[in-house]
Formats: C-alpha cells, structure tokens, sequence
C-alpha cells in the first residue's frame, strides 16, 4: 500500500493559505489573550480577597454584567444587522435613524435598569460600592453597544480588543499595585476602574465609528433620519429578551447560588465557571469573526463564501473543544490550585461543567445565525426554555445535593442548548453553523470524488 503525501500536504498548504482561517484564528488569538487577562484577574482577586469578599465581589459582578446586557434593550446585534443591511443598501436615512434610535434605547435602558439596580445592592452594601456597581454596569452596557457596531464598521481589534482588554487589564493593575504597595484592596474601586476603562474604550470606539461613517458617508450629517420604528421595536424586544436570557445563562447561577447557599460558595463556583468557561475561547472567537462577515454575506448572498467561512469556524472550533478538553480535564487539580488551594476539592464540578460548555462551544455560531437571519423568536424560545430548565434544576437539586446538583443542572442546560441551536439553526436557516457540519462536508466531498 502507497502512502500518498502529495495532496495530503497540498491540503495543509490551502489551509495555512485560506484567508478565512488565517481570519479565523486570529480572532481566536485575540481571545485567547482575553481570556487570559480575564483569568488573571480572578486570579489575583480570589489570591488577595478574603473568601467572603470575593463571593461578594464573584456576586456583584455576575449581576452587573446579566443587567448590563439587560440594559441594552437588544440593541447589540440590532445595530450591527442594521448596519450591514443599510450599508450594503447605501441607505442614508434609516442607517442615520438606527442610529438615533440606538442612542435613545441605550439611554433609557441605563436609566431603567441602572436606578433600581442601584436601590438592591445599596440594602446590603454601602452606598459608595453600591454606585460604583451601578456605575460600571451602565458604561459597561453602553460599551457593549459601542463594541458590537465598530466590530463590523471598524475591525475586530477595536471592537472586542479594547473592549474587554481594558475592562480586565485596568482592576488587575489596581490589584497588582495594592499588593506592591500594601494598601488595602476595595472591592470599590474594583468596580471604578473597570467603569473608568469602559468610558475610555467606549469614546475611542465612537471617535473611529464617527470617522468611518463619514468617509463611507459623506453626506450623511444633512440626511434626513427615517424610521420604522414598528419594525425596529420589534426586532429589538425580541433581540432584548434572547440576549438577557443568554446572559443569564452566563451569570444568574452564581447569584442564585450566592443566596441559596453562600458568598463563600458562590465565590468558589464562580471560579469553576471561570475555568470550565475557557471553552468560551472558541465560543468567543467564533462570535466575533461570524458576526463580523456573516451579516455582509449572507445580505449580499456570497453562499460559497459564506459555505468557507462557517468551514473555517468549524475547523478551527473542533481544534480548540478537543484540546480545551485535554487540558481542563488533565489538568483540573493544577489549574484550581494556581486559583486557590481552596478550591481543589471543586474538580468534579469542575469536569461536569466543562462537558457543558464545550457543547456550547461546538454548535458554533448556530444563535447568531438565527439572530441575524431573522429568526429572533426561535432563538428566544431555545433560551427562555433552557433558562427555565437550569433555575428549575437550582432550585429542585441544590437542596438535595449542594453544588453538585448545580453543575448538573447547568451542564444539562448547555448540552440542550446546543443541540436544540443546532436543530434550529438547520431547519429555519438552512445552515450547520456546529463542528459536525465537517462531517457532512467531508461526506458529501467523498461522494462527488470518481471512483479510481
């Protein structure tokens, strides 16, 4: 039997050569180094608080971050689809108006969740860590707008790259500094330097959107706005709901579990979901590059395009959940020891979480394409239903079985998650955004090969 490298290699060689996975894992880069960051600072934060105090910390920061995302009013993906779709149609009017209307929703969703927001932490903390709370949440859901839009008017880099580089560079330097120093840590300023680094990022982000706008639209200041604002409202109140229940997916079970058992444990969970969230990686990655190019071709109906790029994602996914897996699983003992020796005994909950997640990872892009698509309610019923299947699954479990009936509970969800997103994603769209779209294309590659 004949080895045959030749076009083995040759197939190595396009891929190293394709512009979408040289796309593709430069966005994985770029969330790897996120990550990282990320992890560092609950590192340092679980290394140089008490434990009460960073289960407080680990509680108030899931919070800010669900209601951040609720504060949006849906309006993330809603401009970056109304920005692909206008652009592409060179519509002045209601691009400008999508806009407005934007700036308007982001403004009274900091308002309306910011203020009652702030009344629930001031009842069990201190007013000066209940504002500063208060204050990271609404620059941090203005940010997230900011950072969403300039992904695809700008680049990824300055979207996602300033966005969550500075959000977590900016409180691990304050900690660093206080353990130079010796000053005490204030859960506090915590929270200011990270509202502090939003602000900054969210105008350097608006400074370069401006720009970009005007060269691609000179005219654009004397066009007069249109709106559809049946249309726009809609589409946001669906968008609003998928993406804050997606979020609670993210970060309601460390709150919950902070008030069913404690802050403590809570703190403890919180860095399980850290680690098993790794997987977010790829998650991550994929979610920038695809919304960054699937809006353009999928609106300009580029469907061979469109086929490579989702291949890429693809490939580039099914490397990182199998390597991701190696690692957390093989190494799960040293990881949670490099957090808090504390934390050792958590492995189980550890592995049963990261079985969840990588499910997730897997199905890809599968919620963003049905988002941008149209299928906005779908996406929302998937999310609503397992949402409810995970806080059912607290609520029946945690009493049996502490915080194993928790782990259990979450990775359930996930792996529903994802293959309902999956199922979903190929009946509506009509497209595989998950891993096992490679197993079809090879598949289907095969059969159209002659017969030697």
């Amino acid at each position: 039997m004949t080895l045959k490298f030749g076009p083995t290699l040759a197939r190595l060689l396009d891929l190293r050569n394709n512009a979408g996975i040289r796309a593709m894992t430069g966005a994985f880069a770029l969330r790897v180094l996120i990550t990282i960051v990320n992890l560092g600072l609950v590192t340092l934060a679980a290394r140089t608080l008490s434990g009460h105090d960073f289960g407080t910390y680990s509680m108030l920061f899931s919070a800010a971050g669900l209601l951040s995302v609720v504060a949006t009013f849906g309006q993330q993906i809603f401009i970056m689809r109304s920005w692909s779709e206008y652009t592409n149609a060179g519509d002045e009017p209601k691009l400008k108006g999508a806009m407005t209307f934007t700036a308007l929703a982001s403004l009274a969703g900091g308002i309306l969740v910011g203020l009652p927001f702030f009344v629930w932490v001031s009842l069990e903390h201190d007013a000066l860590l209940a504002a500063s709370t208060t204050l990271y949440l609404v620059c941090f859901a203005v940010l997230l707008i900011s950072a969403h839009v300039t992904r695809g008017a700008v680049g990824v880099g300055v979207s996602d790259g300033l966005t969550y580089l500075m959000v977590a560079t900016c409180p691990a330097l304050y900690l660093l500094g206080c353990v130079a120093t010796g000053a005490k840590i204030e859960i506090h300023t915590i929270f200011l330097t990270m509202a502090a680094a939003s602000c900054v990022t969210m105008m350097v982000q608006m400074t370069l959107l401006r720009r970009r706008v005007h060269a691609q639209f000179p005219s654009i200041a004397r066009a007069r706005s249109a709106f559809e604002l049946r249309t726009w409202s809609t589409r946001s109140a669906k968008l609003w709901v998928s993406s804050s229940l997606e979020a609670a997916n993210q970060y309601a079970d460390v709150v919950l579990i902070g008030y069913l058992m404690s802050p403590t444990v809570a703190g403890a969970y919180f860095v399980t979901t850290r680690i098993a969230n790794a997987f977010a990686m790829a998650t991550g990655a994929v979610y920038i590059f695809s919304t960054r190019h699937f809006p353009h071709l999928y609106y300009s109906r580029q469907h061979r395009e469109l086929d490579g790029l989702l291949d890429s994602v693809a490939l580039v996914t099914l490397a990182v959940v199998a390597g991701g897996l190696m690692l957390v699983l093989g190494g799960g003992h040293w990881i949670l020891y490099l957090f808090n020796a504390d934390y050792v005994p958590y492995y189980g909950a550890l592995a049963i979480l990261t079985a969840g997640t990588a499910a997730v990872a897997a199905a890809g892009p599968c919620g963003s394409i049905l988002m941008l698509t149209g299928h906005e309610g779908r996406y929302l019923a998937i999310i609503g239903g397992t949402v409810m299947m995970r806080a059912v699954g607290f609520f029946v479990l945690i009493p049996l079985f502490g915080i194993a009936g928790a782990v259990a509970a979450t990775a359930i969800s996930f792996i529903t998650l994802a293959v309902l997103m999956r199922s979903a994603s190929i009946q509506l769209a009509g497209i595989d955004g998950s891993v096992t779209r490679l197993l079809t294309g090879w598949r289907r590659r095969r059969l159209s090969q002659p017969a030697e």
